[in-house]
């Protein structure tokens, strides 16, 4: 696409947005500004610091925080550039290719996005709580699943986490019977 046709395409969504009476997302431009909806939404994945013992039987992957922040501009009245102050520095939003980013992390414009963000990551990394009141009530499908996650079988593919929550589910069934 030329640069010819992406400011006519911007020119027909201004003027659409004008007979629709929508307020209009950030410019196509260089400047940013923020949208009249409100807030912008950024999805930020931190690892929690964990002790690494060299000589572990076993070695866990790394806990993750997931997290949605809400960011409100301000103007900043001597530059005139729009910030947000995270506690530490002001940050400008700057563009890469058609996404505003904050730092490194992708400005939203709908909390839906960064719902559907943080989910997308959270798959990735694995992340699955498993509740014990979640699993089945029969026995002989909860010793299936314990075989089949069993973590001392060589099984690349075994859920610790999943394990570990049927063997307390097994627990207190017998716990409840005796």
């Amino acid at each position: 696409m030329t640069n010819a046709q992406r400011r006519a395409l911007a020119r027909m969504a201004e003027m659409n947005a004008a007979n629709l009476d929508i307020p209009p997302l950030p410019n196509q431009s260089g400047a940013f500004i923020p949208h009249a909806l409100g807030a912008y939404f950024v999805v930020s994945v931190e690892t929690v610091d964990k002790v690494i013992q060299l000589f572990a039987k076993e070695i866990e992957p790394p806990d993750y925080i997931y997290a949605i922040t809400t960011i409100h501009f301000e103007q900043d009245q001597d530059t005139g550039k729009w910030c947000w102050f995270d506690g530490k520095e002001k940050l400008s939003p700057r563009k890469n290719q058609n996404i505003w980013r904050l730092g490194s992390k992708i400005l939203y414009v709908t909390r839906e996005e960064a719902e559907a963000e943080l989910q997308r990551v959270m798959a990735k990394n694995g992340d699955r709580v498993t509740k014990v009141h979640d699993l089945p009530d029969d026995l002989n499908q909860l010793k299936k699943i314990r075989s089949a996650h069993h973590p001392d079988r060589n099984n690349p593919d075994s859920d610790h986490d999943l394990y570990q929550a049927v063997i307390e589910k097994i627990d207190r069934m017998r716990v409840v019977s005796a």
